[in-house]
């Protein structure tokens, strides 16, 4: 009998166990999209250099704001591949009204902005960050005419990690499947977190600019716009602390709605999506890596 009771008692540990392990994880899996309609992108092929994240803060009822919106797009058009821009809506000239009716603010775009993110709005618009960094000679919330200088210091930021993304859209279910995966290309001494964001181009609708008279442009083309999130404001820790060179790691983010971003004032186009992976420090909250990839 003795045996038979050991056994039991291994069998009841071993239950308690597995049961701890469900408790540690409670958020449930998501479901990979079905369908017969898929689209698979990689940027693979790009994945092993460094980018910089350039965030334009800005609002359809910011009349300055296309001016940075342009010196944005010239610096996109000078570093090619090498820089990702961002538009991210929010703040006071982000509001709407019966002459200004459509809202391009996000959750994320709102809560980066906030007052438990880097507040740029309250500074005033327009304004952004560069790689969400301090450089020497530079502020962390900057006026655009500081964005060509910044830029071309960030670029020479080290490479730290390669973020390889996979995206596998169902055209049919309007379903996306996002992999991610990150391999370090030196140590690192704190946690890294992965933001995933959608990001849309070429989105027409009403914006003031005061370089033109009369200043508000019924068919202003918005470039660059922050539409919604994949994993959160804030995302995911995807590597904790230590980590080593050669350390890796996988994040897969399946399901997701694309007809969630859009709005009866936003029509859908899912032509012009990109999924934009944002890898940086839990802790300073610097970005280490950036990289999109086209949908379709």
């Amino acid at each position: 009998m003795k045996p038979l009771k050991i056994s039991l008692i291994l069998t009841l540990t071993l239950a308690v166990f597995m049961a701890c392990d469900k408790v540690q994880n409670p958020l449930p899996l998501k479901e990979t999209a079905v369908g017969s309609n898929f689209i698979t992108k990689t940027n693979a092929s790009k994945a092993h250099f460094k980018k910089v994240l350039l965030e334009d803060y800005t609002g359809h009822q910011c009349g300055n704001c296309p001016a940075a919106a342009i010196v944005a797009d010239n610096l996109g058009n000078q570093y090619k591949d090498t820089i990702i821009v961002l538009a991210v809506h929010a703040g006071f000239f982000s509001r709407t009204n019966a002459t200004y009716p459509t809202s391009y603010t996000t959750t994320a775009g709102n809560d980066w902005d906030g007052s438990s993110g880097f507040g740029v709005s309250a500074v005033g618009n327009p304004n952004g960050m560069v790689n969400r960094k301090v450089y020497p000679s530079f502020t962390l919330i900057q006026k655009e005419t500081a964005w060509p200088a910044s830029v071309a210091v960030a670029k020479n930021d080290p490479f730290i990690v390669r973020v390889e993304l996979t995206t596998n859209y169902d055209t049919s279910a309007k379903a996306l499947n996002v992999k991610t995966k990150l391999k370090f290309a030196a140590t690192y001494a704190n946690d890294v977190k992965l933001n995933l964001v959608v990001m849309q181009d070429s989105l027409v609708g009403d914006q003031k600019d005061y370089s033109v008279n009369p200043d508000h442009v019924y068919d202003y083309k918005f470039m660059h716009m922050l539409r919604g999130d994949i994993n959160g404001s804030w995302g995911v820790t995807a590597k904790l602390a230590p980590i080593a060179v050669n350390d890796s790691a996988v994040v897969e983010n399946n399901n997701f709605s694309v007809n969630s971003l859009f709005t009866p004032q936003i029509p859908f186009n899912d032509k012009k999506l990109y999924v934009v992976a944002i890898v940086y420090d839990a802790i300073t909250r610097e970005v280490l890596q950036v990289e999109k990839v086209k949908i379709r």
